[in-house]
């Protein structure tokens, strides 16, 4: 069987993909503020995995680590399969808009613009309307407030992270 670098999977990739799933299900369980405003850091850990591994393997390793937080650490909402659509798309959209880029301040504002218009604002404002029962248009206007915020303070995080990463020897990491 011929397969190329960019398909198949290496040991040494299995294991950093794994380091990057624990890190954000960790990530994911930490936020700061209330439930209104509530500051996550788990796009850390998926934007990380686009920048190393590319769209389709940060594709697919964001849905696992859905899939795998929700049987190990599951919330009082349950499991939803919206949701881990929504988790593949955005580690499609981390590996397209970060692997094998130079990072710069636009591209991972972008980057972070896409995920938070495309995800969060209306696949996750979707997802959430199906499972309350409440009108999308409604739960959309709440839900912009916080979206338009959030793109600020994980552009910054975000760029400043893969900034640092771009210039350390962990920038071979995936590659």
């Amino acid at each position: 069987m011929n397969r190329t670098k960019s398909t198949s999977i290496t040991v040494h990739e299995l294991t950093w993909m794994a380091l990057l799933i624990a890190m954000q299900m960790v990530l994911s369980k930490l936020s700061v503020g209330s439930g209104i405003l509530q500051v996550g850091f788990s796009f850390i850990a998926i934007g990380l995995m686009g920048y190393y591994f590319g769209p389709i393997k940060a594709m697919f390793a964001n849905a696992a680590a859905d899939i795998i937080a929700n049987v190990l650490l599951p919330t009082g909402g349950g499991f939803f399969w919206g949701f881990t659509l929504s988790a593949l798309v955005a580690g499609l959209i981390y590996g397209f808009m970060l692997y094998n880029r130079k990072v710069t301040l636009l591209n991972v504002f972008l980057t972070v613009l896409l995920i938070t218009v495309v995800i969060n604002t209306l696949m996750n404002t979707f997802w959430i309307s199906m499972m309350t029962h409440n009108p999308f248009w409604v739960m959309l206007l709440t839900r912009l407030p916080k979206e338009g915020i959030s793109l600020i303070y994980q552009t910054g995080i975000l760029y400043f992270i893969l900034r640092w990463v771009s210039n350390t020897r962990f920038n071979k990491i995936g590659r």
